[in-house]
C-alpha cells in the first residue's frame, strides 16, 4: 500500500515537472520586397507551411518568412532551425519563394514551423503548391493556380481564372467570381456566393454550394460523394442525376422525371425564365444529390 502511494506520488510529481518544462523558441524570419510589373508572376511551394496571400496598392511584392523551431533544449532548436533552407528570388518575370529541408525526409526532434505573408498587387497571377500546411488566399482579380495535399484552402473574394486541385484538402471558398476548375479527392469543398462558370470533379468528399445570380454555369460530376446545392431565389435550372443514390429536392418543385430506375435518378427543373437563366448539371455515382434553401445558421464548415 505505502509502495503504491509512493509510485502514485512519484507519477505525479513527475506530470507536474513535464507541464512546467520551459520550452524554447527559435525563430528566423527572412524579409524581402520584389518591384512588380505586368506579366509578372509569383510562384510559391510550401513544405508543412501556412501561406498567407493578400494585396494592397503598390507595384511590389513583398515577403515576410516566419520560420521557427520549439524545443526545451535551445541548441536542439536552433540545430534543427538551420536544417530549415529557403529560397526568395526572380527569375525572369517569376518570382520564386520555396522552403525545403536538409536532410529530405528526416524527422528533427523540434517542432518546426513555416508561415509565409505575401502582400502583392491584385492583378499579379499567384501559383501555390503546398503539401501538409494551408493556403489563405484573398482579393485577387488575374489567375490563381493552387496544388495542395494535406493542406486546407482558403479563398475569399477572388476573381478571375481558378485552378484548383487538392488532395486530403478541404476546400472553402466566398465570393469567388470567374471561370473555376476544381479537382478535389478526399476533400469536402465549401463554396458560397459564387458567380461565373465552374467545372467540378471530385471525390470522397462533401460539396456544399451556393451560386448567386452572377453564375453563369456550374457543372459538378463527382463518385461516392455528397453534393448539396442551396438556391434561396430559384433563379436556376437543374439537371440532376443520381447513379446508385437518390435525388433529394423540396416538394413543391415541379421536377421533371427523365429516368427512375433502381439504378438511376435522374431530373430536370427548368430555369424559370426560359432558356436565358442558367443550368446547374449534377451528376453523382454512388452518392446523393440534395437541393435546398440555405440554412438560416449559413453553411457549415
Amino acid at each position: 500500500m505505502r509502495y503504491s502511494l509512493l509510485l502514485s506520488f512519484l507519477l505525479a510529481f513527475a506530470v507536474q515537472l513535464s507541464a512546467q518544462e520551459v520550452v524554447q523558441v527559435v525563430t528566423k524570419i527572412i524579409e524581402k520586397t520584389f518591384n512588380y510589373q505586368d506579366g509578372y508572376e509569383v510562384n510559391v511551394e510550401g513544405q508543412k507551411a501556412e501561406i498567407f496571400v493578400e494585396t494592397w496598392k503598390k507595384r511590389e511584392i513583398g515577403l515576410r518568412l516566419e520560420i521557427s523551431a520549439k524545443h526545451p533544449d535551445k541548441a536542439i532548436a536552433e540545430a534543427d532551425l538551420e536544417t530549415v533552407n529557403f529560397v526568395a528570388e526572380r527569375i525572369r518575370n517569376k518570382v520564386y519563394l520555396r522552403n525545403y529541408r536538409f536532410g529530405g525526409g528526416e524527422q528533427t526532434e523540434s517542432i518546426l514551423t513555416v508561415v509565409y505573408y505575401i502582400t502583392l498587387p491584385e492583378d499579379c497571377p499567384v501559383y501555390v503548391k503546398n503539401y501538409f500546411g494551408a493556403a489563405n488566399i484573398s482579393n485577387l482579380t488575374n489567375r490563381l493556380r493552387i496544388f495542395g495535399e494535406y493542406s486546407q484552402i482558403d479563398i475569399d473574394n477572388v476573381k478571375g481564372l481558378l485552378d484548383i486541385r487538392t488532395r486530403f484538402g478541404d476546400i472553402i471558398g466566398e465570393k469567388i467570381d470567374g471561370n473555376v476548375t476544381i479537382n478535389a479527392r478526399r476533400s469536402d469543398v465549401t463554396l458560397y456566393e459564387i458567380a461565373g462558370n465552374y467545372q467540378i470533379n471530385a471525390q470522397y468528399g462533401i460539396l456544399k454550394l451556393a451560386p448567386t445570380a452572377g453564375l453563369l454555369g456550374l457543372d459538378i460530376s463527382a463518385e461516392k460523394s455528397e453534393v448539396y446545392l442551396y438556391d434561396n431565389n430559384d433563379m436556376f435550372g437543374y439537371t440532376l442525376t443520381a447513379t446508385h443514390g437518390e435525388v433529394d429536392a423540396p416538394d413543391n418543385l415541379l421536377l421533371m422525371e427523365l429516368e427512375d430506375t433502381p439504378e438511376v435518378q435522374k431530373f430536370q427543373l427548368k430555369p424559370p425564365r426560359g432558356e436565358t437563366n442558367p443550368m446547374i448539371t449534377v451528376s453523382v455515382t454512388f452518392g446523393d444529390v440534395h437541393l435546398e434553401k440555405v440554412p438560416s445558421e449559413g453553411l457549415r464548415y
